[in-house]
């Protein structure tokens, strides 16, 4: 989903001047392994692919609090949590909206039919509509987003440039100071 977003983020860096010297300390990161391999059961198995999804949503929130020292990290938290209430409230599921959906170049029959591992078709009885994916974004990889999947996105591309050797302080920005800084 991200794989653009990621791309983008690299050429930034790159451009700025970035190299990867050294691949930041996370702590935990079996958190992680256990999320994509739990992310990986809901494709096989796309019934409960909701119980999946939830689980993965927990263990990727106890990765996301114990490198939570990371300021990229505190953005991905703030996407997880808003993205959390709309799967949760929605039977595991994030709602999507059919209209914006329809402008996208790919079948949404499993959505629709219910077989979707991941969405569900967005309804009236559908829990906080305004955190599902409702906004449409056209880019190389078009794709129907949630307002968490922007913080998500604005995570990753700071996660990048620290990966990268320059990172960039949202904290420092708000105070006046430079945009870099070093751990």
């Amino acid at each position: 989903m991200l794989l653009d977003v990621i791309a983008l983020s690299f050429l930034v860096a790159l451009l700025r001047g970035g190299r990867i010297k050294e691949l930041p300390k996370f702590n935990q990161k079996k958190l992680l392994i256990v999320t994509i391999l739990l992310q990986a059961c809901a494709a096989f198995f796309p019934t409960i692919g909701g119980i999946f999804i939830s689980i993965a949503y927990v263990f990727i929130l106890a990765f996301l609090v114990f490198n939570r020292e990371f300021e990229d990290m505190r953005i991905f938290l703030i996407g997880w949590f808003l993205n959390a209430i709309a799967i949760w409230s929605n039977n595991g599921k994030m709602p999507i909206d059919l209209v914006q959906a329809a402008k996208l170049p790919y079948d949404l029959e499993p959505v629709i039919n219910g077989t979707n591992f991941k969405h569900s078709v967005l309804t009236e009885s559908s829990n906080f509509p305004f955190l599902t994916d409702v906004i449409y974004m056209p880019s190389f990889i078009p794709r129907i987003i949630s307002i968490g999947d922007i913080f998500i996105m604005l995570g990753a591309f700071l996660l990048v440039q620290r990966l990268m050797n320059k990172p960039i302080s949202l904290l420092q920005l708000r105070e006046g100071k430079s945009y870099a800084t070093k751990n």
